[in-house]
């Protein structure tokens, strides 16, 4: 009678206890990336009466089970379900979520760091994106005072991985210094049909002025000649300054002969020419560099166009090399449409604004038009991401079952997933599920409150036997 009373106080303990889990789950039903738990059962340990017995051949008698009297019911597990919630639009560019596995990674200097899958970030005063304080982690672009380090061709440098840092907007990121342009790239088609093409090129100089020079495609004689304009040319911002163009040989209608010749094979590509005699093929060097020359004061520059061919000379501190590429030119029986598709340099500029891309880079954006990379988002994944433990606020930290987190992370790409901006991952809390659950646990409780209550009343009767 005893065992009875045991066996159904402790099925009231469990169910109250899966009851708790119900009702955590259901509370959190609305909260942000919110994993719900789930509880199972299991007996417990049994007194066992008597013990099993095999067939004896001998006697003649059968085999007979093990007599055990179960003792009640224990918590088995309560077990974390890592499926991914809905998603939720909401339009905030520092909303986010993961398309798939992982874990953003925040912390800070003192507490550590931790692993969430809420993506309701914000940006502070100082451009930092946080979440309820802790800084979203990820790795720096490389960045000098200026701007973006760039590479051996003017790129920005790749971001490198490296041991996580909390993401923050540094003074330095907050503006980018006027960079001249080196490199002017042609894309597109030119039809021989149309004879004479006139193309306009914006580039600028080292303190970010913008100037304007005009090119010009003729169709002579089988082949094309690049001209440009004997004029004066002044700039789009300061029309005081003035660029003094250089005498080439110039022609009649205003427009200096560059020497450049463009003649296109069988097959729509170019091959390039000199104007030597006879004409020598520059095969795979489609490229023509001229210098300009600083001559005048920093206010007042004027530059001397000339050009060399097919590579450029060694310049002098004076000078500054621009490459413009012709690669990238088709001669086809179509329209026109070439154009200067890639020019570099730029003016300066102030930073207005932050994006994040799909692939987790956080970009600036700035006053001149331009825009780049500053830092890469950090994700965190684990071998049993049920193993780690909630430590509330929707964070988690690493525990010996979850595996450990090697301080660098990875990106979207590596981790086989991508970021959804302007979009929230909502709880997993099945809300339909967790109201059945909770209909079987009180059903549950009920009929184990009535044991308590008969094995009471087989008592009663016990001792009123003396009666």
């Amino acid at each position: 009678m005893m065992r009875s009373m045991f066996s159904g106080v402790s099925g009231l303990r469990t169910h109250q206890a899966r009851m708790d889990v119900i009702g955590h789950n259901i509370a959190n039903v609305n909260t942000v990336g919110f994993k719900s738990s789930r509880m199972t059962f299991a007996d417990t340990f049994s007194q066992t009466i008597q013990g099993a017995a095999a067939p004896n051949a001998e006697t003649g008698r059968g085999g007979t089970n093990p007599m055990q009297v179960g003792l009640g019911v224990n918590v088995s597990s309560i077990q974390r379900l890592m499926t991914t919630g809905g998603a939720q639009r909401t339009d905030d560019p520092f909303h986010l979520m993961i398309e798939g596995d992982g874990f953003f990674v925040v912390g800070d200097d003192i507490g550590g760091l931790f692993f969430t899958r809420a993506g309701d970030f914000q940006q502070d005063r100082d451009w930092n994106i946080h979440l309820n304080g802790l800084r979203l982690q990820g790795w720096q672009a490389p960045w000098g005072l200026g701007g973006p380090q760039r590479d051996a061709l003017g790129e920005p440098q790749a971001i490198a991985s490296g041991p996580v840092q909390g993401i923050q907007i540094l003074p330095s990121m907050r503006n980018v210094q006027p960079t001249a342009t080196g490199n002017i790239t042609f894309e597109g088609n030119i039809n021989p049909a149309e004879q004479t093409i006139t193309r306009s090129i914006n580039f600028h100089d080292s303190l970010g002025q913008t100037y304007s020079m005009q090119m010009q495609f003729r169709f002579i004689s089988g082949e094309w000649h690049v001209f440009r304009a004997d004029t004066t040319m002044r700039t789009s911002t300061t029309p005081n300054v003035e660029i003094d163009v250089a005498p080439l040989s110039p022609g009649g209608d205003g427009w200096v002969d560059t020497t450049v010749r463009l003649e296109f094979g069988t097959d729509g590509l170019p091959i390039m020419y000199t104007n030597a005699t006879p004409p020598v093929a520059i095969v795979g060097a489609f490229e023509w560099y001229f210098p300009i020359t600083g001559g005048g004061s920093a206010t007042e520059p004027n530059f001397s166009f000339g050009q060399t061919f097919p590579s450029p000379p060694a310049p002098n501190a004076n000078d500054n090399f621009i490459r413009v590429d012709f690669s990238g030119l088709t001669q086809y029986a179509r329209a026109t449409n070439a154009v200067a598709a890639d020019v570099d340099g730029m003016e300066s500029g102030d930073l207005v604004g932050l994006s994040i891309g799909p692939d987790g880079i956080v970009s600036g954006t700035y006053s001149n038009g331009q825009s780049f990379a500053l830092w890469q988002i950090a994700l965190a994944t684990f071998s049993n991401p049920a193993g780690l433990q909630a430590m509330g606020s929707n964070l988690f930290s690493t525990t010996t079952n979850s595996g450990l987190f090697d301080g660098t992370g990875m990106t979207p790409a590596t981790a086989g997933t991508r970021l959804l901006g302007g979009t929230l991952e909502m709880s997993n809390v099945d809300l339909g599920a967790e109201f059945t659950e909770m209909i079987t646990t009180q059903r549950g409780f009920q009929a184990n409150s009535r044991i308590i209550t008969t094995s009471d009343e087989i008592l009663q009767e016990l001792v009123n036997l003396k009666r």
